[in-house]
């Protein structure tokens, strides 16, 4: 058989086997038959391995069925020289005989894109059409240039959608139950979804995958895409470059040169380089890659250098952690951008689905989102919660977060309002009054300036909750405690809240039936920055905790409020009788120690007294206590008479003074006596 005839069954099979790219070819059929006016250069342009290729010689092959004649330069195989590139199309020919003229490869022009355009096309016979496939789409000079605003069509080539993408699969007779999973591995790359569907039939059917993790498992199948879709060796530092593009949710030139240590020109010239590979995609936030590549790059450099990776990780983590704990601008992205790298971790990337979070923009609500954010809490928690929503909305606007995707759609929304002790904005939410009166009176009392963070509602995705709470936590003026609901229907919430160390607490349910988990706390007991460098510990480990964490919470009294100030009051009367002291209820407190008697705790209720004269204002408050207890017993009316005061006056200062004291001991129980 003629090497010709050959020629033709492979070219045969493959027009029998393409799949889709019908939009595509309906471009370059009206292409060849002059239906786009004025054009004569058609650049075809999309990330390695989205099929360019292919779809070039699958339309040469159609025209030559039809008798035209083509000519071809593969840049690959082709110097970058106008000889080089003149001696190529001069073997195949004279151009004026050809009709088509086909450039593959075009992202290895380089300069010699500036000839092609400036030389080489204005001067080809005016029947030829060229056709050009390229990783870079053309550089703005083409778009700058008024001759080639009609002379060139510039077409994206994007993965392939659902349907194509089956329809290639069983075409290489993959069976229906293994194609709807390649696909989803694949996202739509035809590249992809060869290399995995050899990767099934190289294992005798055994590689099933579910999604990107197929990687995990096979780091050479890993190796080879990078290889593939990279198409160059980089430098160390280039190397390290692409690791930091892969781990950070948007890549940014200051998060290059912090995560790299590199002078400021490198990180420009890194930054630069990442931003022209034909797999990264520049948006208003930075350079975020192909979630393919992301994740081949991750399971590449895990598996070839963990210590690498986990210096990359560390770097990047303290660095967003501090950005966002300046407070400064841009806290959601921070934010965002730290809650991320969890991804790092197996059993949080798997917890969730993070599809779209690299693409997602946070910001405090604007009254013109106001409307779809109540239909979005209405659609998800019930109109008596858009109700409250709305009455939170006229109280703390602030307390509004909405997550939108990259073409704006409203993709999430927190409703996480701050209250502070003894207030009830929308006095008949009863899970905002639960919630305050739980940590009032079972648990340590607000302090002055002391705030709860109530996440009463979100919407959609678990990571724009995860995104929103992070930067929250990090940032909310006199956070003291965090209250986090989750309604049923939020599994993926609850299950990441426990993930972040939020522990568990007691459900409500109210209005018509509706129910709501709660996660809590303290955060005053272990601060956000220790928080997050527990957590980046746990993501780094990349399994479940083998044992449960430490508490989350400072160890609190057991008594409630209410107890632990009727507990005060009968201390004091007691305080110069040993014998009955020694039977007081705060011995069994965190106020001594647990071998401690009644000498140490009336040791602390003089103290306390002491503190009490040294605060502004509170000097009479101690000066009651003293003389009514500390100074000897005596009946009240005895002590009013020796404040000086009537004994309905005095009456009053005494329970304030009390109260006063009580709430100091509560402090020095959770957090230790105050330092001199």
């Amino acid at each position: 058989m003629s090497a010709d005839s050959r020629r033709n069954v492979l070219a045969a099979q493959r027009s029998e086997v393409f799949t889709g790219r019908a939009a595509e070819l309906s471009i370059l059929r009206d292409f060849m038959h002059h239906k786009l006016p004025g054009c004569f250069v058609v650049w075809l342009h999309g990330m390695g391995g989205v099929g360019k290729s292919t779809l070039l010689h699958r339309f040469a092959d159609e025209v030559r069925a039809l008798g035209t004649t083509v000519r071809t330069v593969d840049m690959r195989r082709t110097e970058a020289t106008p000889e080089a590139f003149a001696a190529t199309l001069a073997a195949q020919g004279s151009l004026e005989d050809a009709r088509l003229l086909l450039i593959d490869s075009g992202e290895a022009l380089g300069p010699l894109e500036g000839w092609l355009r400036d030389e080489f096309l204005p001067g080809v016979p005016t029947h030829l059409l060229v056709l050009v496939g390229s990783r870079r789409p053309p550089a703005a000079e083409w778009r700058t240039d008024p001759q080639w605003w009609h002379a060139l069509r510039s077409v994206r080539l994007s993965g392939m959608d659902e349907a194509e993408a089956l329809q290639l699969l069983r075409n290489r007779q993959v069976p229906e139950r293994s194609a709807a999973a390649i696909v989803r591995a694949s996202h739509g790359l035809p590249l992809a979804l060869s290399l995995f569907a050899d990767a099934r039939e190289s294992h005798d059917g055994m590689v099933e995958p579910r999604d990107e993790r197929v990687l995990n498992g096979a780091p050479g199948l890993a190796r080879e895409l990078v290889e593939l879709l990279l198409r160059e060796d980089p430098s160390p530092a280039r190397s390290e470059a692409l690791q930091v593009l892969a781990l950070a949710r948007v890549t940014t030139e200051e998060l290059v040169r912090h995560a790299l240590d590199v002078p400021v020109a490198e990180a420009e010239e890194l930054f630069a380089w990442l931003r022209g590979l034909s797999f990264v995609e520049s948006t208003a936030a930075g350079l975020v890659p192909h979630g393919l590549m992301r994740e081949a790059l991750l399971v590449d450099v895990r598996w070839r250098d963990p210590e690498k990776h986990e210096r990359l990780f560390l770097r990047l983590h303290a660095h967003l952690a501090r950005r966002l704990s300046q407070r400064t601008g841009g806290r959601w992205a921070f934010g965002a951008g730290l809650a991320y790298l969890a991804r790092a971790s197996a059993v949080v990337r798997e917890t969730v689905d993070w599809t779209g979070a690299d693409r997602m923009e946070l910001r405090g609500a604007r009254p013109e989102d106001l409307g779809a954010v109540l239909t979005a809490i209405e659609r998800e928690h019930g109109d008596v919660a858009a109700g409250l929503a709305k009455e939170w909305w006229d109280l703390q606007p602030s307390a509004f977060t909405v997550a939108r995707n990259d073409r704006g759609d409203l993709v999430g929304t927190v409703v996480a309002p701050c209250l502070e002790p003894g207030a009830f904005p929308v006095s008949h939410d009863p899970v905002a009054q639960a919630a305050l009166s739980h940590i009032m009176d079972r648990s340590s009392p607000l302090r002055r300036a002391e705030r709860l963070l109530l996440t009463r509602w979100s919407t959609g995705s678990a990571v724009v909750a995860c995104f929103a709470l992070t930067t929250l936590w990090a940032t909310t003026p006199g956070l003291a405690v965090s209250w986090t609901c989750a309604a049923p229907h939020q599994v993926e919430l609850s299950r990441l809240l426990d993930l972040h160390d939020q522990r568990s607490g007691q459900g409500f349910t109210y209005a018509r039936g509706a129910t709501t988990a709660s996660f809590l706390r303290d955060w005053r007991s272990v601060p956000f920055i220790p928080w997050a460098e527990r957590q980046r510990a746990r993501w780094l480990a990349d399994e479940h905790p083998a044992f449960p964490s430490p508490p989350a919470e400072p160890v609190l009294s057991a008594m409630p409020w209410s107890e632990f100030v009727d507990a005060v009051k009968d201390a004091y009367r007691n305080v110069t009788a040993p014998e009955k002291l020694a039977h007081s209820a705060l011995l069994r407190t965190q106020l001594v120690p647990s071998d401690a008697g009644p000498a140490a705790l009336r040791r602390v209720l003089t103290e306390t007294v002491g503190q009490l004269r040294a605060q502004p204002g509170r000097r009479q408050l101690a000066e009651i206590l003293e003389i009514t207890y500390l100074n000897g017993p005596r009946s009240q009316q005895a002590a009013a008479r020796r404040a000086a005061l009537s004994f309905s006056t005095y009456r009053r200062r005494l329970s304030a003074s009390l109260e006063t004291a009580a709430e100091l001991l509560r402090e020095r129980e959770l957090y230790g006596p105050e330092l001199p």
